[in-house]
């Protein structure tokens, strides 16, 4: 199955200097603290752990090599400047999001070396931007229906060519949709997490909060897109494992690496412009679910449900308003009042 059309390409890494040099004291002791952070702060529970030690390395790390400075050097001058460099640079420029989780990193490795090594400030913390508001912009709105189908048709021809990225897009895309999973609960999902049943599947894994959940997606089509990518990526036997369901097919010497849903949202974002779509993000995915289960039950608390929301604020923050609450009662009231409801209700005794 060719894989010639792919438009994969590596997760976008910090431009300038991103590694300390491995020749200077300084920088092998600043670099081993900054494995040693990365490591202790996050959870032995997270999924791909060690992909997102990998992230904070690199994040704390490209900081200090461009900066040059010590840590008990730098200022929030140093870590301001740092941000309006990372915004100036031409065509690579970070959602909001982005760059305030490097500097979040940034400033949990500074409130790590003030507890373990006497670390006076944290410059981080009076530089960091501020929070953008989730589910607030134009990239989280809910596709249209029309929207979505549009987008779906040039994954399914892609996959339709024989390119086995799209074949892998297609179920990915699928299983985003039906699903309504959050970002890493689809991409993180391995082997022994996906039991495939005679008309659909069941997810298993573990859901925003720690907890564990199944979920059933009785769709025939994302099931075959599934098996489909498996079959012809000759992966069939990840099943059962706790070998990565989705993997990279960009280059021979990467295959088999896991995917990144950040590789997997920038192909969207091309499908996307080629279906006449604009401004997409991989989160639209989850409001497009939550957007449909609300249509079609007419039911805030069936989509807070179906989204597995906490709280219900939440919910009305993807789904604003139901347009059209469904009628669940009337016909049946209906029927009682002309005495045609064919079920048999005890009457009450007369005494």
């Amino acid at each position: 199955m060719s894989t010639s059309a792919s438009t994969e390409r590596p997760d976008q890494e910090p431009s300038g200097p991103t590694s300390l040099a491995t020749s200077s004291p300084r920088d092998l002791a600043l670099r081993t603290a900054i494995e040693v952070w990365a490591a202790s702060s996050t959870s032995g529970t997270t999924r791909r752990r060690e992909e997102l030690i990998a992230k904070k390395r690199r994040a704390v790390e490209s900081f200090f090599a461009e900066v040059g400075r010590n840590p008990g050097e730098v200022t929030p001058v140093d870590v301001q400047e740092w941000c309006d460099r990372i915004r100036r640079e031409d065509g690579r420029r970070p959602a909001a999001a982005t760059l305030y989780a490097r500097v979040s990193f940034l400033s949990s490795f500074y409130a790590w070396a003030q507890r373990e090594l006497g670390l006076r400030t944290n410059p981080a913390l009076l530089a960091r931007p501020k929070a953008p508001k989730p589910y607030q912009t134009e990239s989280t709105k809910s596709w249209t229906d029309e929207e979505l189908s549009r987008i779906t048709a040039v994954v399914t021809s892609r996959a339709a060519q024989g390119d086995l990225v799209g074949t892998r897009d297609l179920a990915l895309l699928l299983m985003y949709t039906s699903t309504g999973l959050r970002r890493e609960e689809v991409m993180g999902l391995r082997g022994r997490d996906v039991q495939v049943t005679e008309d659909g599947l069941i997810i298993g894994g573990r859901v925003k909060g720690g907890r564990y959940r199944a979920r059933e997606v009785r769709d025939p089509e994302t099931r075959a897109a599934l098996l489909d990518y498996l079959a012809a990526a000759g992966r069939l036997h990840v099943l059962k494992t706790d070998a990565p369901v989705w993997t990279r097919h960009d280059h021979p010497k990467l295959a088999g690496e896991p995917l990144t849903s950040h590789a997997f949202a920038r192909n969207l974002k091309l499908y996307a412009k080629e279906a006449g779509v604009e401004h997409v993000h991989l989160h639209q995915t989850r409001h497009t679910f939550g957007r449909i289960v609300a249509e079609e039950t007419g039911s805030m608390t069936a989509t807070q449900d179906a989204l597995d929301h906490a709280n219900l604020s939440t919910t009305t923050v993807y789904v604003q308003r139901i347009a059209i609450k469904r009628d669940l009662h009337s016909a049946a009231v209906a029927r009682r009042r002309k005495g045609t409801d064919a079920r048999a209700w005890p009457r009450p005794l007369n005494v």
